[in-house]
């Protein structure tokens, strides 16, 4: 009879873990996104594939997202490089995009998908301008590549250039600070801000002209920057890599004006979030780099109190991480999304290359086929 007593005690035992375990892991999951989110961004950018392998792997990730309690995106947000195919023509890898947002997320609205040029992107009618956004729930001000180019230090007029958006930047700042507009302000480039080995011949050398705004700035607003590009490896290895996160109060090297090579920077504390929106395609990293190489997709949860960011890889959740807000800030209704450089020109050309872009593939799979 005691016997009986103690496998019956046993197997309650046994019960009462299980059980808990199993509110345990729900939990964790339920914690991944939150649901008092005032809204949600997806980031994403450097896709460079000439077929559709990244962009089925942007699917599987965001699929896996869904499933693990993200609510429907509000936007998403991309960095630039979609494809190397058709003359680096980016519509076939913007459509994909937009293709799978809207497979995953029925409800989900194509049009708030946001895409800037990146350094391996012709311009075309489907970018976003460069300049300042009301988002609603956030303020958002993009740079295409075209304004703030690759290889500067070899670019006749690329320092006034940068130097003006600069100043229209600041020049946002202060108007959203003068009328005590503190939703979150999220900055995105294709270029990153940080000082790397790139900065030799010059790659992000007038950087100082964006971070300065968007740092003094911080004292008072949540700023999020946003950048893609770098692909990790020895760029990035120093600040984490493929997934890298730096907040307000961390240091940042930051290339100098005046200055080019290893040691052509400035060291300075960051007042605001610095990341990459998530390398999709590939990552550079050799035998020798220490940081990540994962590929992933972003998202940013918009709350009261906190910034919520989350990382996910095709193995599901990477990383998350939470920043304290400043100040609180109401949402407002969006009432439009970002404007296309030509809407017009974007539907007759989606509709072209699309078509190109579909023959393309079917050679592909005669030509595997056949061998």
């Amino acid at each position: 009879m005691k016997q009986i007593s103690k496998i019956s005690v046993s197997l309650f035992l046994a019960l009462i873990i299980a059980v808990s375990a199993a509110f345990s892991s729900f939990g964790a999951s339920a914690q991944t996104f939150l649901t008092d989110a005032q809204a949600t961004v997806l980031t994403a950018s450097d896709f460079q594939d000439t077929g559709t392998k990244a962009y089925d792997r942007f699917g599987r990730i965001l699929a896996d997202m869904k499933n693990d309690g993200m609510p429907t995106p509000d936007s998403m947000l991309v960095g630039g490089d979609y494809t190397k195919l058709l003359f680096d023509n980016a519509i076939p890898g913007i459509s994909q995009i937009r293709m799978h947002l809207t497979e995953v997320y029925p409800e989900a609205d194509a049009d708030s998908v946001v895409c800037i040029q990146g350094n391996h992107d012709n311009m075309i009618s489907a970018f976003t301008k460069t300049g300042y956004y009301d988002m609603g729930a956030y303020n958002l001000y993009v740079i295409n590549e075209d304004d703030f180019p690759w290889k500067q230090g070899d670019r006749a007029g690329a320092e006034d250039k940068i130097k003006n958006i600069g100043a229209d930047l600041k020049k946002c700042l202060d108007s959203l600070i003068a009328n005590q507009d503190h939703r979150p302000f999220i900055a995105m480039t294709h270029l990153p801000l940080h000082h790397t080995s790139r900065n030799s011949y010059g790659d992000n050398r007038y950087a100082a002209y964006i971070f300065e705004p968007l740092n003094k700035a911080g004292e008072t607003l949540d700023i999020v920057f946003l950048f893609g590009h770098q692909h990790s490896g020895t760029y990035d290895d120093y600040i984490g890599g493929a997934v890298n996160f730096l907040k307000c109060g961390d240091t940042i090297k930051v290339p100098s004006l005046q200055k080019r090579g290893e040691d052509g920077f400035t060291q300075e504390t960051l007042n605001f979030t610095y990341l990459n929106c998530g390398y999709i395609g590939y990552t550079n990293n050799s035998d020798s780099d220490t940081s990540t190489s994962a590929l992933t997709l972003g998202a940013l949860q918009i709350c009261d109190d906190s910034l919520h960011f989350v990382k996910y890889s095709e193995n599901g959740l990477f990383r998350t991480w939470d920043v304290e807000r400043k100040t609180t800030s109401e949402p407002k209704e969006r009432t439009s999304n970002p404007e296309m450089v030509d809407r017009a020109k974007w539907e007759r050309q989606n509709s072209f290359f699309m078509k190109l872009f579909e023959f393309y593939l079917m050679l592909v799979k005669l030509f595997s086929f056949s061998r």
